[in-house]
């Protein structure tokens, strides 16, 4: 099925080959992935945040609305590989992210940076939402 979209980098109109097809060409989606797209604020509006965090190497504020997106300290790869190629020459901006609790609805700010908690804010919520959803198992006889 092929629809019209238009391309989240450079703007331009093209017909997409797969539903979720959001870039006209190669180039632009590996410059989307390279410098962290959606966090220019051209994420959907009214979309539920997920967690915010300030990038340690450039300071960015990041934030997260999309549930497959596992960054946690970086705003982009760019920034990540960077970093890591000169983090003796970089000085860090403290760790400092927020988030809010799947189960209670919580808003949890963390600012120690090996406190890797990303969803929940107790161990005691991360239990109680497990146990509500988790998978039913079924026996076969």
């Amino acid at each position: 099925m092929k629809r019209k979209a238009k391309c989240l980098v450079c703007g331009a109109m093209f017909t997409a080959d797969r539903i979720t097809q959001k870039y006209c060409s190669a180039f632009c989606r590996r410059y989307a992935h390279r410098y962290g797209l959606i966090d220019r604020g051209e994420h959907p509006k009214g979309a539920d945040v997920i967690r915010e965090f300030h990038c340690v190497r450039c300071g960015k504020l990041v934030t997260i609305v999309d549930g497959r997106d596992k960054r946690t300290k970086f705003c982009s790869a760019h920034c990540e590989r960077l970093y890591w190629k000169h983090s003796q020459h970089v000085k860090p901006h403290g760790v400092a992210r927020s988030f809010y609790c799947r189960n209670c609805g919580v808003r949890v700010d963390v600012s120690d940076p090996k406190d890797r908690r990303t969803s929940f804010c107790s161990e005691a919520c991360r239990k109680q939402w497990f146990s509500q959803h988790r998978k039913k198992k079924t026996r076969h006889i």
